[in-house]
């Protein structure tokens, strides 16, 4: 009876499913370390990964100013121009890349003039894609944001040395956490279908700690640089989606 219990022990252990990375690492264990004499040797090398769009197809852009989302939880009052230095900072990380074409910003602005800014046009995509057919583009780009802050009291426990006490005794402060969020939906059209290909959002935040002082002197006005940080920061994902790139990768050579 003990053999038939100890025998059904290991069947029950056996049917246990280990994670892939697990299996890797018991192979990479057994070649090292056996009496075969081998050695495993782990080195970086590039691997292309290829565009989430046909790029064959989707090489010139033309990048028309994102607009405010009117969706806000609160109010925000940023000035108008953010909408434009969106697309700018998306034009120059566009330019970098040498499989994509950008309308300059003079040429885009010389283009718009008369054109009305504004939430509802990026549901007119027919008008989007004639925008794109003055710009001689295969597709246009454009979108809209959403700045949203979250204040919240935190407290923050540390030690201090007590000279009375002799010995280090637990302190807090309190202190005001300001958090700002930006979500950033971008959306490329195709001119000639006039239709959607791309659709995303992209939500960046960052944090601050504040005194009481500095807290009402951040309420003051927008945090224009904040708001350029955290739009850098999405952008610069939407661009690797899009663009061609290397990246680094391990690899095992057994020698």
């Amino acid at each position: 009876m003990e053999t038939n219990n100890w025998s059904l022990r290991l069947k029950r252990r056996g049917s246990r499913c280990f994670p892939v990375s697990a299996c890797i690492g018991i192979v990479f264990i057994a070649l090292t370390y056996c009496g075969c004499g081998r050695t495993v040797t782990r080195v970086s090398i590039p691997v292309k990964v290829q565009s989430e769009i046909d790029v064959s197809r989707y090489s010139a852009f033309a990048v028309l100013p994102f607009v405010q989302s009117t969706r806000v939880s609160r109010d925000e009052v940023l000035p108008q121009r953010i909408g434009e230095e969106i697309a700018s900072i998306l034009r120059r990380g566009l330019a970098r890349q040498k499989h994509f074409e950008v309308v300059s910003t003079q040429e885009t602005t010389r283009l718009l003039t008369g054109e009305t800014v504004a939430e509802d046009w990026l549901a007119d995509i027919e008008h989007l894609s004639q925008l794109g057919k003055y710009f001689d583009v295969k597709a246009v780009i454009t979108g809209n944001y959403r700045f949203d802050t979250d204040s919240r009291p935190r407290r923050y426990y540390g030690e201090r040395y007590s000279v009375q006490r002799q010995r280090y005794v637990m302190n807090y402060q309190d202190y005001m956490q300001k958090t700002y969020f930006l979500t950033l939906r971008i959306l490329i059209i195709d001119v000639g279908t006039e239709k959607v290909i791309w659709d995303e959002s992209y939500r960046r935040g960052t944090a601050e700690a504040h005194t009481l002082g500095s807290f009402i002197f951040s309420q003051a006005g927008p945090q224009e640089n904040t708001l350029r940080e955290l739009s850098r920061r999405a952008l610069a994902e939407f661009t690797r989606r899009i663009s061609p790139h290397y990246e680094r990768e391990d690899r095992y050579l057994v020698q």
